[in-house]
């Protein structure tokens, strides 16, 4: 068999919020983590979207770091490497389990022969999974951990390194600022995420230009309004799709239930019997809310863009390593985000995605 899964952690509870330092003790090459979250639901009512229950993914060799990530940031990258939403439905039913499947690939693709995670390289690779269930979902009473790893089994590989993942800066916006953040320019850059958020609101709304800059504009490979970087990734990558389920919270009342994609999300809303669920506001910013005259039972279809107020800008032929942003060969390379009049404290993260080469 040429390649297996193996576990790294057995399913324990994860009822009480805390960071898991977990070794990843494997011999064999790993092309692949999963991370699983399993939260049984208390309530009808939803808290928040189930990938903030995972607050941070650490892979950590002593002080070296080797991956950072948020679940929502994993969740966005999962996207852009698969072409495809969630692969389970969000649950926000009373005494229902939500599962949260989160996959970090150290390759360009599953099993990528040339660049995969060896722990042999490292002294002690340990994993730090920081989560809280009453984070996300409908108020959990109870939680499960879980994790496996994708390996090279009887194939025999040498990779000539892996695909590192990290939250490189974050900060909160101020209303027409430009911010300019020095990027890394240890390693080769594949891709960069402009992660951004807020309640109600769009993401161009809260971006005006995007700007990338060698040595003091010696060379300016990206210069593009906000909005037009936004609409590159609409079409290149196509809609987010997922599936909800939930029951509508009855007379005289709404309620949000937290989805997926932030921008032009539309969703289709089937009922078990009458009356009519309808929406009472617009859906913008990564929920939707519901109002009925009476307890159903209810499925939404869910289709957007943008998940979880991500943008990508990537750097040449994603499957050719040679195409990427060699910055090693740069001086200075900066990036700068100017925000709107109207932004104020949205959270903004950058993430970065490197090819980080075996010495």
């Amino acid at each position: 068999m040429n390649h297996r899964q193996a576990t790294v952690y057995s399913q324990a509870d994860a009822t009480t919020a805390k960071t898991e330092p977990i070794s990843l003790d494997l011999s064999d090459v790993v092309s692949r983590l999963q991370v699983k979250f399993n939260s049984t639901n208390a309530s009808n009512t939803a808290t928040g979207h189930p990938a903030k229950q995972i607050s941070k993914v650490e892979l950590v060799d002593g002080s070296d770091v080797l991956l950072s990530l948020s679940g929502q940031q994993i969740e966005a990258l999962m996207f852009f490497k698969y072409g495809v939403g969630r692969n389970y439905e969000i649950e926000y039913r009373n005494g229902v389990e939500n599962r949260l499947v989160l996959d970090i690939l150290f390759g360009r693709y599953l099993y990528d022969p040339i660049l995969a995670l060896d722990p042999g390289k490292f002294k002690n690779p340990q994993l730090k999974i920081t989560h809280n269930k009453a984070l996300g979902g409908s108020a959990p009473s109870s939680a499960t951990l879980e994790i496996f790893a994708d390996v090279f089994d009887e194939k025999k590989v040498s990779p000539i390194g892996f695909l590192m993942q990290k939250e490189f800066f974050s900060w909160p916006l101020v209303a027409n600022e430009e911010k300019g953040i020095d990027l890394p320019t240890d390693y080769p850059i594949r891709k960069l995420l402009i992660c951004g958020y807020l309640e109600d609101n769009w993401w161009d709304n809260l971006y005006s230009h995007i700007k990338l800059s060698e040595d003091n504009d010696k060379k300016v490979p990206y210069d593009i309004d906000a909005y037009d970087l936004m609409q590159l990734a609409f079409t290149k990558y196509g809609p987010y799709k997922e599936t909800m389920v939930a029951y509508t919270p009855g007379v005289g009342s709404n309620q949000r239930y937290y989805i997926t994609p932030v921008e032009v999300p539309t969703v289709s809303i089937s009922t078990i019997g009458s009356p009519v669920v309808y929406t009472d506001a617009e859906t913008v910013g990564g929920y939707f809310r519901v109002e009925n005259t009476a307890v159903r039972a209810f499925r939404a279809a869910i289709a957007g863009y943008i998940p979880h107020g991500a943008v990508p800008l990537d750097f040449g032929d994603q499957s050719l390593i040679e195409d990427w942003y060699d910055v090693t060969k740069k001086g200075n390379v900066k990036l700068k985000v100017k925000s709107t009049s109207g932004a104020s404290a949205a959270s903004t993260a950058i993430v970065t995605e490197q090819i980080r080469k075996f010495v």
